[in-house]
């Protein structure tokens, strides 16, 4: 693995990648371009909890919003409870305000209510009627006093969706009604509270200059940040495993299965409570606030990761480092808010699955004409992550756009493998950079020992996948070869391991690992594809490299490097 290659291995590469080029260049195929349909409505009908309140104690002049959303009126606090006409039977978690001044400030061992909406997928002969609001929106067959929730299947488990909302909204102000809608009729049980942002600190953040008041007022602007994913993991508590709600919701549910939806600032706040660390000081110092583990994966739109100058997981974005929550960030491209920019920063520091979408021209704020990009990629990713579906999981690999509605941009991407079952095997990556060689291997020992650095120079890359054990029934046996001396190379094509076989510059390894085979380049719907890339003989040393990331193959040709198309299909 640690020698120089001589030209006879560049030009048998040069004849192997010409011939493969001709093999899709005939068949048309374009296995970097999977743009899927339009998620088309749930098959489900919505209902939600009680969240009945009394709107004549709303003086003229005067919104329920400023109360939904926790604007004080002067020196006056305002909250939703203010307006509960059902307080008792209304969701409500009390958060009690850790004592820890760094990241709570002026708010150290209070209590602040957070009221909680769930919406969930429910029959649809319920006939409970849809509960109107001010606004002209409804909240749909909600239930009344004491009554218990009317699921589609009684007997069935459902994955839960903790909702968070933008910088003071609410789960029922604006378009966020709807999207919550939109997740309960695909089957997700959405758990979304009133986070009630402006009753900790009064601010808003549409431009850098904001940005500047809330640092003037920062003690207040990180306490308020914090409390929100607080809020999140006591609302599934609630759900869980209270005496009260607990009874009504946790055997309907799966624990196993949560994922998450974040818009704007609630998008910082999943990544916050997938264990990443908050900006606390002017310095860009930042501090973990929480870590919860049953958080499984979280969708967001238009994501805060602060601004370039100033951004919201420490200096660089360093708090983002070791996060392990598989994350979807949708950004528009013409957002100043939350400035894409800053959420590709924050990228470069993400190892587990990720993908970041662009949506040409888009401000901060829910755009219609890209409603459909924005719930299929969230949709399909979240049913990727949790459904524990192989078709799932592949269709959210492969996909690159939605179909149709404005223009959606894969910018960056890596959906890791599933964990590892009996009868699969990892496939891992490794590169040497004084080399400029890339390094597979499905062998356990042989992973350890360049870890360990016994092989000196190879460092994991992080892209990863996922294939059955060399000598399984299933699927065509991968020829490994090594170079005389040189890199190595993988084929599960019989005819081309043959040839290699007879080039004396090549030395037959054996079998790596065993691999479904593409189809005029596609693979099945339960496998993603894995491309072949070579390095079109740059330096005087042939490398190939096997990926599933189409961004990685877009950086690679960029490069120089050749892409063969999809030469393995691997397990999701």
């Amino acid at each position: 693995m640690s020698h120089r290659r001589k030209w006879h291995s560049v030009a048998i590469s040069v004849a192997i990648c010409v011939a493969t080029l001709a093999v899709l260049l005939a068949s048309g195929a374009d296995v970097h371009a999977e743009a899927i349909p339009p998620w088309s409505p749930g098959p489900y009908a919505v209902g939600c909890s009680n969240i009945a309140q009394d709107f004549t104690r709303v003086a003229p002049g005067d919104s329920p919003q400023n109360y939904w959303e926790g604007n004080p009126n002067g020196s006056t606090p305002r909250y939703i409870t203010d307006l509960l006409a059902d307080p008792a039977n209304t969701i409500t978690v009390n958060l009690a305000v850790p004592n820890d001044d760094e990241l709570f400030g002026p708010y150290l061992n209070l209590t602040f209510p957070h009221v909680v909406l769930v919406c969930y997928p429910t029959s649809g002969s319920n006939s409970r009627a849809d509960y109107p609001l001010p606004t002209g929106e409804v909240v749909p067959h909600m239930q009344v006093g004491s009554q218990a929730p009317i699921f589609a299947d009684a007997a069935a488990r459902y994955p839960v969706l903790l909702f968070s909302h933008g910088l003071s909204g609410s789960p029922i102000s604006g378009d966020y009604i709807n999207a919550i809608r939109v997740f309960a009729r695909w089957g997700y049980v959405v758990v979304s509270p009133f986070h009630g942002d402006l009753r900790f600190a009064n601010i808003k953040l549409e431009s850098f200059s904001d940005v500047i008041y809330a640092l003037i007022h920062i003690r207040t602007f990180v306490a308020m940040q914090a409390m929100r994913p607080l809020a999140l993991s006591q609302a599934l508590n609630l759900i869980l495993s209270s005496p009260q709600f607990g009874a009504r919701y946790a055997a309907h549910v799966d624990p196993t299965r949560v994922g998450g939806f974040g818009a704007s600032l609630g998008g910082e706040s999943m990544i916050l409570m997938g264990g990443a660390a908050l900006t606390t000081t002017i310095g860009q110092s930042s501090k973990q606030v929480t870590f919860d583990p049953r958080l499984k994966a979280a969708a967001t739109y238009v994501p805060y990761f602060g601004q370039q100058l100033y951004p919201a997981f420490g200096r660089n974005q360093n708090g983002l480092d070791g996060l392990v929550l598989p994350l979807l960030a949708i950004s528009g491209t013409a957002d100043t808010t939350a400035p894409i920019a800053a959420t590709e920063d924050g990228f470069t520091h993400l190892t587990a699955s990720r993908q970041l979408v662009a949506l040409t021209g888009v401000q901060h704020g829910f755009d219609p004409a890209f409603s459909d990009d924005i719930f299929t990629w969230s949709l399909a990713f979240l049913a990727g992550q949790l459904s524990g579906d192989p078709v799932a999981r592949a269709t959210s690999t492969r996909m690159t756009s939605v179909a149709g509605g404005g223009e959606d941009i894969l910018k960056t991407d890596y959906i890791a493998p599933s964990p590892e079952m009996p009868g699969e095997r990892v496939v891992v990556e490794f590169y040497n950079a004084s080399l400029g060689t890339y390094f597979v291997t499905a062998e356990p020992f042989e992973v350890a020992i360049l870890d360990a650095a016994v092989i000196p120079g190879w460092q994991r890359t992080g892209f990863n996948f996922k294939e059955m054990p060399a000598g399984d029934p299933r699927g065509l046996p991968a020829c490994r070869f090594f170079g005389n001396p040189g890199s190595h190379f993988y084929t599960i094509d019989p005819v081309e391991c043959a040839a290699v076989k007879t080039y004396p510059y090549w030395l037959y390894e054996g079998i790596a690992f065993n691999s479904d085979a593409p189809v005029g380049g596609t693979c099945a719907p339960d496998r993603v594809s894995v491309d072949r890339l070579y390095n079109n003989g740059m330096g005087g040393q042939a490398s190939h490299r096997f990926v599933t990331s189409h961004s990685e193959v877009r950086e690679m040709t960029q490069r120089g490097w050749i892409d063969e198309g999809t030469r393995l299909c691997g397990i999701p």
